[in-house]
């Protein structure tokens, strides 16, 4: 009986997976369409047609086509949700409101225990001190950002719950916001949270009424915690009733979403850009987690696998409570290098669904997968193996390493849905022109491919790809002409730095390994006026011809650029004067450049400069010890010994 239920559960655990594979990929065709028209109607509004116009034009030339794919996909989901009936799990429609609804796993207060934290003293202090400086704002937004894991909800409760903010302020809210922005339930939740009072009494046009009486001349510390909302007309509603006449009332915004941060933040939103924890805190809060003591002393052997679990962990602390809370009290060193295993099976376990590597030409492979890595093996090079051959339309993404010319040609026309193209280390000279009509691709990676040495104007028809990378592409001799057509773009790594001045939207900048390149890149003419850049990191390395900063993106990016890493360049022998213009600059490292002896006049101007590290560098050293004054602004400064 029991084999027989067994088989039965497994016949239903099939079918339900099957009609949610069904369901995902009438998605995925749905996703193509929608990207389709609007990369259509992207080119027609550059040529300056009104919204209106650009979809008259587009439909117009393509009814036939168009309709038919709407009709196509509606008809696929009217068969599936038919089929819903079939499914042996009860798929129950709810008409409940959810949009008012956190979920739980979400749901966050204030309550705080103080010795369950390692290794955010630092990031504490910083926003303390933000919290009770005066202010000239009636209401001032700092965000804290980071992705899920690092502890940003705890880094909150740190700073609301510590002594000297309960001094500062007369009154302190705590809102988990989660998904739903509706700025109603919001203000409810602030009335709850400032005195406890229940609403739902109230008529809808006396809420805010409300709120701005409780707020009215009191200083106030508000907490918005996990916030996912990207408009900003919703946050503006909201912020307009938190105004009360008196100036130094704070806000801290919790997110995940850098955009989140811009909207809503008052100052920039890498302020308090958390990061993981160092691998010594993380080892101390993985034992503490792990073993009885806190530290593990009696199992050396034990304490070297730690050390290798924490590695993995990349100093998340929600995966180190986890991975440590699940071995708790065990001493068994078997069942830890499983734990190791557990990871890989489980990563594994996902992947295998949508990946799969193919090693030879006839593979077969499951449906369902989208996203394949292929290894030069006993396949015909010029030929693309027959799993890619009956499914171009499915595949999303597609790695390619040491393949010969002819296979790359083949291989790009064919795979006109992708996301994500990787092609590295071939002895291709010239890309394809058909790379241009993959008008969906977001991630492409050309690195390490030293004989190219051009791309084909029809690359800068890519407009939804954001990610472009060209490392070690050493006979590349310039970028398209019309890469400023490419508007998604944000993240570039590149050889040459030619044309960089249109890539508006580029929000980092790493130039490493370029033995004969300098970046003087003056202001020419026009510039001087015009040029706005949005660069927000800066970071070169290993540049032995550097004797100039690029004026050209560093001052372009005056009013974003907050991070600038300079290293391992030999021959800079001094900084420019206008390095005194980046006022938005927070952090600035210079590492291993001898030859530089003194920082320029004016560093008093870099009023929001927090940081300043220099290392390998004898000289500058001593000249910042000799000339405190150029530095005594900078919170945080770390100098050779």
């Amino acid at each position: 009986m029991g084999r027989l239920v067994q088989s039965v559960g497994s016949t239903q655990n099939h079918q339900l997976r099957d009609w949610l594979a069904k369901l995902k990929d009438v998605f995925y065709g749905a996703e193509d369409v929608l990207d389709e028209f609007d990369f259509q109607a992207s080119r027609r509004s550059q040529q300056g047609s009104s919204t209106l116009k650009v979809c008259q034009s587009f439909l117009s030339c393509n009814p036939v086509k168009i309709g038919h794919k709407i009709k196509e996909i509606r008809e696929r989901l009217d068969a599936i949700a038919a089929d819903r009936q079939y499914i042996p799990f009860p798929l129950i429609e709810s008409h409940v409101d959810v949009r008012h609804v956190i979920p739980k796993e979400r749901e966050t207060d204030s309550f705080f225990q103080a010795s369950d934290v390692i290794g955010r003293e630092k990031d504490k202090e910083n926003i303390i001190t933000f919290l009770t400086q005066p202010g000239d704002d009636n209401v001032s937004v700092i965000p804290i950002v980071g992705i899920r894991g690092l502890g940003k909800t705890t880094l909150s409760k740190m700073v609301y719950n510590d002594e000297r903010v309960y001094r500062h302020f007369d009154l302190k809210m705590w809102v988990c916001v989660s998904d739903d922005f509706d700025v109603v339930r919001l203000i409810k939740e602030i009335i709850y949270s400032a005195t406890h009072e229940d609403c739902a009494k109230l008529k809808a046009d006396e809420i805010p009424r409300r709120l701005q009486a409780i707020l009215a001349g009191e200083n106030f510390l508000l907490v918005l915690d996990d916030v996912w909302n990207e408009k900003p007309m919703k946050w503006t509603e909201l912020k307009d009733l938190l105004v009360n006449g008196v100036n130094g009332n704070k806000i801290i915004v919790s997110t995940r979403n850098k955009t989140v941060a811009e909207i809503m933040g008052t100052v920039s939103p890498h302020f308090i850009q958390l990061q993981g924890l160092s691998p010594e805190d993380s080892l101390l809060l993985f034992k503490k987690c792990a073993f009885k003591d806190g530290k593990g002393e009696d199992f050396p052997n034990l304490n070297k696998i730690a050390e290798d679990i924490v590695g993995k962990c990349k100093g998340i602390p929600l995966a180190l409570r986890t991975l440590g809370s699940l071995l708790f009290a065990n001493t068994y060193e078997d069942e830890w290098f499983k734990m190791h295993d557990l990871m890989h099976d489980l990563a594994m376990s996902v992947a295998k669904i949508d990946c799969a590597v193919i090693k030879s030409r006839n593979q077969i492979v499951d449906e369902s997968v989208r996203h394949f890595s292929i290894i030069v093996s006993d396949f015909n090079h010029q030929k693309a193996p027959e799993v890619l051959d009956n499914r171009s339309k499915m595949v999303r993404s597609v790695i390619l390493e040491g393949f010969d010319v002819s296979f790359i040609n083949t291989c790009i026309p064919k795979f006109k849905h992708i996301r994500l193209l990787y092609i590295n280390r071939t002895a291709i000279e010239v890309l394809p022109k058909s790379v241009g009509t993959l008008i969906h691709l977001r991630y492409l990676d050309l690195s390490h491919n030293y004989f190219l040495k051009k791309l084909p104007e029809s690359i800068c028809q890519l407009q939804k790809l954001e990610t472009f990378r060209l490392l070690a592409c050493l006979r590349l001799k310039k970028l398209p002409r019309n890469i400023r057509r490419m508007s998604s773009l944000r993240y570039v790594e590149i050889r040459t730095e030619e044309r960089i001045k249109y890539l508006k939207r580029l929000e980092k900048v790493l130039i490493d390994g370029c033995i004969k390149l300098n970046l003087k890149m003056e202001f020419q003419g026009e510039d001087k006026d015009n040029l706005c850049l949005g660069v927000r990191q800066f970071i070169i390395r290993n540049l032995p011809s550097l004797v100039d900063l690029p004026q050209l993106i560093l001052q372009g990016s005056a009013n974003t650029l907050q991070c600038i890493m300079i290293k391992n360049c030999f021959n800079l022998v001094e900084l420019p004067e206008w390095l005194q213009n980046l006022t938005s600059l927070q952090t600035l490292e210079i590492l291993d450049c001898p030859r530089l002896s003194c920082l320029p006049e004016g560093m008093q101007r870099l009023t929001v400069l927090r940081q300043l590290k220099i290392q390998g560098c004898p000289a500058l050293s001593e000249s910042c010890r000799r000339n405190q004054s150029k530095i005594a602004h900078v919170q945080e400064v770390h100098l050779d010994e």
